[in-house]
C-alpha cells in the first residue's frame, strides 16, 4: 500500500502532521517516523518509490537533500514536502533543481498543507482493481509457533472464506511453512523466484508456486541460508505487485528475522501479528520487538498479540503480557500438542485433520473475527483479471486448477 510518511524529530509536531494530514482525503496509508529527516532516509527497506514523504526539521543540510537525491534519481518531481520554520532562498533553490515537490513553513498553514497533500492525491495514478489484504506474523522468540500459527491461519481463511490464499515463507532457514498444509513437493523456493526476479510475471510465479488446497497457494521458504542471502527487499515487493491484485489474502510468515527484506514485508501490511507465550522469556524478547516496531513508526493499531499455547494456569498473566508489550491481545491458540504434533507429522492443516479440536475452534474464531461473514460469495478477483469465471466448487488458482 502506498503510504504517506511523515518524518520528523519532535514526536509533538510529527502527530499534528498526522492530524492535519488525516484532514485531506489521500488513499494513502500515512505512517509516523520520529527521527531526524536524514536518518530516515538512510533507513533501508523504509520507503518505497510509491511513497510520498513529508520532512520536517529545523534546518535541512546538504545531507538530506543527497539523501533524496539518492533514493529518487529519475529527473522529475521528487515525492516530498519539506517543512522548516524559517526556509532559506539557498534551500528552495536546491529544493527547486532538485524537483521537490514544495517548501513550507513551521507552524503549517492547515488549508495550505492539506491542498498539498490533495494535489498529491490527483497525481497518484488511479488504482481500479482492489489489493490483497496483506497480514504478518512475527515472533518476537524461537519456538513460539509463528509458521504453524500463520500456516493454519492462512488455509482457515481459504476453507472458511473462500478467499484466495497466498501464503509466503519468509524464513529462510528452514523453509517449512509448505509441509504445514500440504505433503506436496514445492517447485521452487522464495530464492528461486527471486533469482528470476528479472523475467519475473504471473505466469513464471504460478509455476513457482505450490498449489496445496484449491484456494490456497504457498511460495515455499529457502531453506537455505546461503541462498536466503541473495534475498532482496525490490524482489519482495516485485512478487507483491503481482500477488495483491491476484488474490484476496497475502499471509507472511516472517519468523523472527529483521532486516530491510522483512522490514519491506512489514511496511506493507495491513496488520502485523506478533506470536509470543505466556512465559518470561518471551516478555523480555516481546517487549523488544515491540520497541523496534515503534523506532520503525508502526501504529499500536497495526501491531497485535497472538498467544500461541495458551494456559490460564501460566504464572505469566494475559494482562502482564498487554501491559508489558503495550499491544492488545488480540486471539489466542489453545496447548493442544497431540493434535498439533498429528498434523505437522501428516503436513495437514489442523482444521482438516481435527475440525473439532480445541486449535480448531479457536482458529474459526480468529478468521470470524478477521473476516465477518458477509453475503453471498464474489467472483475471484484473479479470475475477473483473466476474464473468466472460477467454479464455485473447485476455484482457479493463478491460471490453474490447484
Amino acid at each position: 500500500m502506498a503510504k504517506l510518511i511523515l518524518v520528523s524529530a519532535d514526536d509533538t509536531r510529527a502527530r499534528q502532521m498526522l492530524a492535519l494530514a488525516q484532514q485531506a482525503d489521500i488513499q494513502r496509508q500515512p505512517q509516523l517516523v520520529c527521527v531526524e529527516p536524514a536518518k530516515a532516509l538512510a533507513m533501508p527497506g523504509l520507503i518505497h518509490a510509491s511513497d510520498f514523504l513529508v520532512l520536517q526539521a529545523d534546518e535541512f543540510d546538504t545531507e538530506v537533500l543527497e539523501r533524496l537525491r539518492q533514493r529518487f534519481p529519475e529527473p522529475g518531481d521528487v515525492p516530498c514536502i519539506l517543512v522548516t520554520p524559517a526556509p532559506s532562498a539557498d534551500l528552495l533553490m536546491r529544493a527547486m533543481r532538485l524537483g521537490v515537490r514544495s517548501v513550507l513553513r513551521w507552524p503549517l498553514d492547515p488549508r495550505e498543507f492539506t491542498a498539498e497533500l490533495a494535489r498529491v492525491a490527483g497525481r497518484a495514478p488511479a488504482t481500479t482493481q482492489a489489493e490483497a489484504r496483506t497480514i504478518a506474523f512475527s515472533s518476537c522468540k524461537g519456538g513460539a509457533g509463528t509458521t504453524f500459527v500463520a500456516a493454519n491461519f492462512a488455509y482457515a481463511i481459504a476453507a472458511q472464506r473462500g478467499q484466495r490464499v497466498l501464503l509466503v515463507d519468509l524464513v529462510q532457514q528452514f523453509g517449512d511453512a509448505a509441509f504445514v498444509v500440504t505433503d506436496k513437493t514445492p517447485p521452487a523456493t522464495l530464492a528461486d523466484i527471486c533469482q528470476q526476479a528479472g523475467r519475473l510475471d504471473l505466469a513464471l510465479l504460478d509455476a513457482c508456486i505450490t498449489h496445496a488446497h484449491p484456494n490456497l497457494d504457498v511460495i515455499a521458504g529457502a531453506g537455505d541460508p546461503v541462498k536466503a542471502g541473495d534475498l532482496k527487499a525490490a524482489h519482495l515487493e516485485l512478487i507483491l505487485d503481482l500477488a495483491r491484485p491476484a488474490y484476496d489474502v497475502v499471509v507472511f510468515d516472517v519468523g523472527q528475522e529483521i532486516n530491510p527484506s522483512s522490514i519491506m514485508v512489514l511496511d506493507h501490511s495491513d496488520t502485523i501479528h506478533c506470536v509470543a507465550q505466556l512465559s518470561l522469556p518471551y516478555l523480555r524478547a516481546g517487549r523488544h520487538l515491540m520497541e523496534i516496531f515503534r523506532s520503525l513508526g508502526y501504529p499500536a493499531e497495526r501491531t497485535q498479540i497472538v498467544v500461541n499455547q495458551f494456559d490460564r494456569h501460566a504464572p505469566i498473566t494475559a494482562r502482564q503480557l498487554e501491559d508489558t508489550l503495550g499491544a492488545r491481545l488480540a486471539h489466542t491458540l489453545p496447548a493442544d500438542p497431540k493434535t498439533a504434533r498429528e498434523a505437522a507429522n501428516q503436513g495437514v492443516p489442523v482444521l482438516q485433520l481435527a475440525p473439532h479440536s480445541a486449535i480448531s475452534r479457536a482458529l474459526t474464531q480468529m478468521v470470524d473475527e478477521m473476516f465477518p461473514q458477509t453475503g453471498a460469495r464474489e467472483e475471484g478477483l484473479f479470475s475477473r483479471l483473466l476474464g473468466h469465471r472460477s467454479a464455485p466448487a473447485r476455484p482457479l488458482a493463478l491460471g490453474k486448477q490447484a
